[in-house]
Parts: structure tokens; C-alpha cells; sequence
């Protein structure tokens, strides 16, 4: 297989980045909706007795699990790719722009939402970028490697923290009382401000685990990206029983990987180890279900099937960044108190996934006719404005 790296813009990457995007919202709205650690322990946060509650739990955590995030991090290496700048450049001229992207994220993140990404994602793309130099098969090695390395310390940490025992909860080893919430409730509904100390000290404490812990996973999709555009894989270029292939049995073992992971922390009632258990399984579960998605995308633009539905997530991901941000914008105003709604606390998973769905139909609709007026999302404008330090031209000529 050629090593193929297009210039042009490639909407069936596009349609991947706006699916990521979309499906990273069904897993962040528990972090916004909820204290973080009723993501994975349900039961402490609303009513999760009925059955649509624990159905949208399951089907997040298998048919989305982190593969959402996952994806964006690996198109993101795909995009150091397609920059002719970054293929051809000293990676240091990248760092400018990578910076501009690190300060953006630090302003989400102390500001709006601790669990913002692009931070980490700046910071290791500064070094990453620096892989376009290596061969396919460095790049595919190096990627993987690093993603195995910080598999293989999950998996340590969940042996270790399996030794807990049945003794005290997983949420009360966290540190998470019910008084503990209540005070952290109390903090969301009172309003923005009032939360903004307890949303700064868990930002730097995510921040840490995720530079830490979990940035060479990050930097292994990064890798993984660029290979599959160089390869032709992000790009069509593979022949459409390869994509069939790895599509069908992607989706399916990532689907019972996921699904066996929570069904086992359900089973247990949420134990320590059944908790740890299920991080592992949604660790390397969301992997392959990344994988299978973008293969089942590269299929159906071969195929040429659902054009229309792949042209509406292709605009959402013209302007990710923009539409990331819109999430968080919206999810504060709906969770937080004064000047939101400080709906914290209150909202079962039913609401939530009803909330998602409202959102995804905002932004679809919202990045079409956006993008029929301009060049670019406001804040992808904004960005690249920064980073040449003059303002780029947006709005498209009219005929």
C-alpha cells in the first residue's frame, strides 16, 4: 500500500471528526451533568433504578465508550499530516499554532470544564509532530507501543486497586461521600463563580493524570493517525473488502469488549474491582471501536452510501473545535446556577440523552447554514487568525 498524504481537504474525514465530535458529547455529559465519578458508578447521582436509565448507560458505555475522543486525537495526528506546513517545515514552526491551541484549552479548561482535551492534545502534538520525519512503519510501531505501555499500566494500576476489596465502595475509596456531593452540588447550583475553585483544582488535577498517565495513548493515536493517511487507510485508498473486513470485526469485538466491561461493574454492584475492571475493558474497548468506525466510514464513502447523512456530519467536523466548545457552552448554562439553570445533580440519564439529542440536531443544522456563510468556525477563524498573526478572509463570495 502507497504512502498517499492529499493536501485537499477529504470530506470523508471530515464526516469521521464530526461523528467524534458528536459522540464525545453522549460520554462528557455526565461529567458536566453529574460529580465525574457517577460516570462510572452510576448509582450515586439521580435515578439509575429503571431500566431506560441503566439502557443508556449500557449503550454509552458499548456503542460509544471513549472511541469518540479517541478518534479526534487520531485525526488530529492525521491533521499534522495534511498540513503542507508540517510535512515540510522544522516542527518547531508548528508551535506557535499549537500554542495559541494550548492557550484556548487552558481557558476552557479553568474557566468552563475540567475535563477540556485540547490542553494535553497541544502539548503532545508539540512533540509528535516531529514523527512526520518517520517511516510508515515507525510510526505504526512507536504508536502502538505507546498505547500498549499505557495499557499495561491501567491494567497495574486495576491489579493493585482490586486489592481494595468489597470492604468500602468505590466511590467512598475516591473520596466521593454522600456529604462530600452534596457539597459539590451545592457549589454547581449556587453558580458560575461559586464553582469556578472547585472546577480549577479538578482541571489541574485532570491535567496531570492525562500528561502523567494517559499521554502516551495520546501520543499513540496521534501516531496512528498520521500512518493511516499516510497509508491511504484515512483516505480511501485500501480496497473495499479490507474495509468491510476490518469493519465487521472492529465494531463487533469492540461492542462485547465494551458491553462485558460494564455488564461486569454492573454485576458487581459497582465494586472496586468491578469499577477498575470496566476501565480496563473501556480502555482497549474504545480503541477497536475507533478503529471500526473509521473503517465503516472509508466503506461507505466507497460505496457511496448515506451521502447525505455523511455531508451533515462532514460540516459539523469543518469546524470541530467550534462545536467542541459550543458543547461546553451549553452543557454550563444548563448545569450550573446563576447565570444557568443549575440543573447539577438533577437530570437522570432518560434527560441527558435527550439533552445529547437536542444538541447533536442544534449542531448539525447550525454547522450547515454557518458554513454556507463562511470559510471556517468562528473559533477555527479566530485560531488561525492567531497563529499567522493577521485576520484570515471567512466569509464566502456571494455569486
Amino acid at each position: 500500500m502507497p504512502e498517499h498524504a492529499p493536501s485537499l481537504r477529504h470530506h470523508t474525514l471530515d464526516a469521521l471528526r464530526g461523528f467524534a465530535v458528536l459522540a464525545m458529547l453522549a460520554v462528557n455529559v455526565q461529567l458536566f451533568a453529574m460529580v465525574w465519578i457517577a460516570a462510572d458508578i452510576p448509582g450515586l447521582q439521580t435515578d439509575f433504578s429503571g431500566w431506560g436509565n441503566r439502557a443508556v448507560w449500557l449503550v454509552t458505555q458499548s456503542l460509544i465508550s471513549q472511541s469518540g475522543t479517541t478518534l479526534f486525537i487520531t485525526l488530529f495526528g492525521a491533521a499534522l499530516v495534511l498540513s503542507a506546513q508540517a510535512a515540510r517545515q522544522n516542527p518547531v514552526r508548528q508551535w506557535p499554532r499549537l500554542s495559541w491551541l494550548l492557550l484556548l484549552g487552558l481557558l476552557h479548561a479553568y474557566l468552563f470544564w475540567y475535563g477540556d482535551m485540547l490542553v494535553p492534545l497541544a502539548l503532545v502534538a508539540m512533540i509528535v509532530v516531529a514523527a512526520n520525519g518517520m517511516t510508515l512503519r515507525g510510526l505504526w510501531g512507536l504508536g502502538l507501543g505507546l498505547i500498549g505501555f499505557t495499557g499495561l499500566m491501567l491494567l497495574a494500576g486495576s491489579a493493585i486497586g482490586g486489592l481494595i476489596g468489597s470492604r468500602i465502595t468505590a466511590a467512598e475509596a475516591m473520596g466521593f461521600n454522600p456529604d462530600a456531593i452534596a457539597g459539590i452540588e451545592a457549589l454547581y447550583r449556587t453558580g458560575f463563580l461559586a464553582r469556578l475553585g472547585y472546577n480549577m483544582s479538578i482541571a489541574l488535577q485532570s491535567e496531570m493524570m492525562q500528561i502523567v498517565f494517559m499521554s502516551g495513548r495520546i501520543a499513540g493515536c496521534m501516531l496512528l493517525g498520521m500512518a493511516g493517511l499516510r497509508s491511504g487507510f484515512l483516505t480511501g485508498q485500501w480496497p473495499v473488502r479490507h474495509y468491510a473486513w476490518i469493519a465487521a470485526v472492529a465494531l463487533a469485538l469492540g461492542v462485547l469488549l465494551c458491553l462485558a466491561g460494564a455488564w461486569n461493574a454492573l454485576a458487581s454492584d459497582f465494586s472496586p474491582a468491578g469499577v477498575l475492571q470496566n476501565r480496563v475493558a473501556q480502555y482497549f474497548g474504545s480503541l477497536i471501536l475507533a478503529l471500526g468506525y473509521a473503517a465503516a466510514f472509508m466503506l461507505a464513502a466507497k460505496l457511496d452510501i448515506a451521502g447525505a447523512a455523511r455531508a451533515a456530519l462532514a460540516a459539523v467536523g469543518r469546524m470541530p473545535i467550534s462545536n467542541y466548545l459550543f458543547q461546553t457552552l451549553v452543557m454550563t448554562w444548563l448545569f450550573t446556577g446563576f447565570p444557568g439553570l443549575g440543573q447539577f445533580g438533577q437530570i437522570d440519564r432518560l434527560g441527558q440523552a435527550l439533552i445529547v439529542l437536542s444538541v447533536w440536531v442544534a449542531q448539525v443544522f447550525g454547522s450547515i447554514f454557518w458554513l454556507q456563510r463562511y470559510r471556517y468556525g468562528p473559533v477555527e477563524w479566530l485560531w488561525r487568525s492567531l497563529a499567522v498573526g493577521r485576520a484570515q478572509a471567512w466569509r464566502l463570495q456571494r455569486p
